[in-house]
């Protein structure tokens, strides 16, 4: 026998056809929510009958593992204050497929005011929050875009700003870290020989597994062109990339229609296995142009770099010796005497020149000059230390910049060249030139002057008489000082025997 509300129901025909007719799912709870009827729409939507809910919580029924713990409660507590509530919640049918619903309870009253039941209309949204979860899927892709569209702006401003290569890896580590936070990263370089690259940059959490790769151990470097691996059905990791766990991307980096090195990215917490395929192959497409952009900003940024790494030492470096030439001198040794000024240090200066120099040249020819003057900046390159800057200001005369050092510690190091050099032998076709001295002289900073060109002229001074004393040894001012007094007392003796 029926119940009076299920009675009710069957004897008004319009609450019939509205039960088996209405779209959306209809159910009636007692007051404590245990289920009491549904409609037709409720079976047809969830696959639960009136058998399967009847003395059930809706919500429990249909809750699933991702069904909003949060949203249930506030269910239970507008149930429990016996409150209209109205909600949206992902619940799942009775074979398992999710589902969204609008759900709208209100309780009912009957004439003295109590509380006898509640009536729950359940309206199928799947379609609409699956086109909002979209919706935001891709405006949430075009915000991150715009972000990555944004760093990628910054950084390009800070790598054409850059005046050295160290400077330059500093934004490329910096800038890499905030584009791909979830990749690790190498940037390899093109050594001189360009028989290896050389690792020059990295960034991540993981330590990189080469310092130096050879050009045939990257399949993107052999191939001349970008190699994404992780996604491909036929697919083989590069030399250079030992884990093959983890999809990754081989750039080229290309200036002037030349490969000059090479970025990898790695992204170490993804493994290749437990991705979708499908999945995997879009986000790294998305990654992999992302990558293009900065592999291009990169190479530009490189290859502006050397160019004016290479305008600077013409500039600046003597070409036959390698050597700093005169116009470095002089910029670098005002900056020393500034900061040692500031600092009351002491910058000697070594003057020194090849002996008897134009022998070389009229009886071998100026080859053999060169070969001497060559084979001088390299001595002095091996002997000096590398807070000590030799340089080449003309012909056979040489200079060395000494910050912080004192004229004996400066004493000591011209001594140490000269004796190298004089040790030296140059191999000159099937002979060996003749061996080679130098004279020196040293002034130093704020003893011998106060300006450069003052403390050049002195130690030229102490290299003359260097020369005059017969060559191939170091004189210190102070045999300035004593040559100047054996002078005065030779005029004075001389004067003396005149007015005799």
């Amino acid at each position: 026998m029926k119940d009076g509300f299920e009675k009710g129901v069957g004897d008004n025909v319009y609450a019939r056809l509205a039960s088996e007719y209405c779209a959306d799912s209809i159910v009636i709870t007692d007051p404590s929510g245990c289920t009491e009827w549904v409609n037709e729409a409720f079976t047809r939507t969830t696959g639960y009958t009136l058998k399967d809910a009847k003395g059930e919580l809706p919500c429990q029924l249909l809750k699933g593992t991702e069904t909003c713990r949060a949203t249930m409660q506030e269910i239970q507590q507008a149930r429990k204050d016996r409150q209209q509530f109205r909600t949206e919640i992902l619940q799942y049918t009775k074979d398992g497929r999710p589902f969204w619903f609008e759900l709208r309870i209100n309780p009912v009253f009957d004439a003295d005011g109590r509380h006898t039941h509640f009536v729950e209309t359940e309206r199928d949204i799947t379609e609409r929050k699956e086109l909002e979860i979209s919706s935001a899927a891709v405006i949430n892709a075009e915000v991150q875009r715009e972000v990555e569209r944004k760093l990628v702006a910054q950084t390009s401003e800070w790598l054409y700003s850059a005046k050295s290569l160290p400077e330059l890896l500093r934004v490329v580590e910096a800038s890499m870290r905030q584009i791909f936070p979830e990749a690790d990263g190498e940037l390899y370089v093109y050594s001189n020989s360009r028989d290896t690259l050389d690792l020059i940059a990295h960034w991540g959490h993981a330590k990189p597994e080469h310092l130096h790769i050879a050009p045939d151990s990257c399949w993107g470097l052999r191939r001349g062109r970008p190699y994404v691996y992780g996604s491909a059905d036929i697919q083989f990791a590069c030399d250079h990339n030992q884990n093959d766990e983890h999809p990754s991307f081989c750039l080229p980096i290309m200036a002037h229609g030349e490969t000059i090195g090479l970025l990898h990215l790695c992204f170490r917490n993804m493994r290749i296995a437990d991705v979708d395929k499908i999945e995997l192959e879009g986000f790294l497409t998305g990654r992999r142009d992302l990558a293009l952009v900065c592999a291009e900003q990169i190479s530009l940024s490189v290859a502006n770099v050397q160019l004016r790494q290479e305008l600077q030492d013409q500039s600046t470096r003597d070409p036959l010796t390698s050597l700093w030439n005169r116009r470095w001198f002089l910029e670098a040794a005002l900056r020393e005497f500034n900061r040692a000024r500031r600092d009351n240090a002491s910058v000697s200066i070594i003057s020194l020149d090849v002996d008897h120099f134009k022998k070389f040249n009229d009886h071998h020819g100026h080859d053999a000059g060169d070969i001497v003057l060559r084979e001088v900046g390299e001595v002095m390159k091996r002997t000096f230390p590398d807070d000590c800057y030799p340089c080449r200001i003309g012909g056979e005369e040489f200079v060395v910049l000494c910050p912080g050092h004192s004229t004996d510690a400066a004493a000591d190091l011209a001594e140490e060249f000269r004796a190298a050099i004089s040790e030296h032998r140059v191999p000159y076709g099937r002979e060996i030139l003749p061996r080679i001295t130098i004279s020196g002289g040293i002034a130093t900073f704020p003893d011998a002057g106060s300006e450069v060109i003052t403390l050049l002229r002195a130690a030229d001074e102490c290299l003359y008489l260097a020369k005059e004393q017969g060559r191939n040894q170091i004189v210190l001012p102070e045999s300035i000082a004593d040559s100047l007094e054996k002078a005065k007392e030779g005029a004075a003796s001389k004067r003396a025997s005149k007015s005799k």
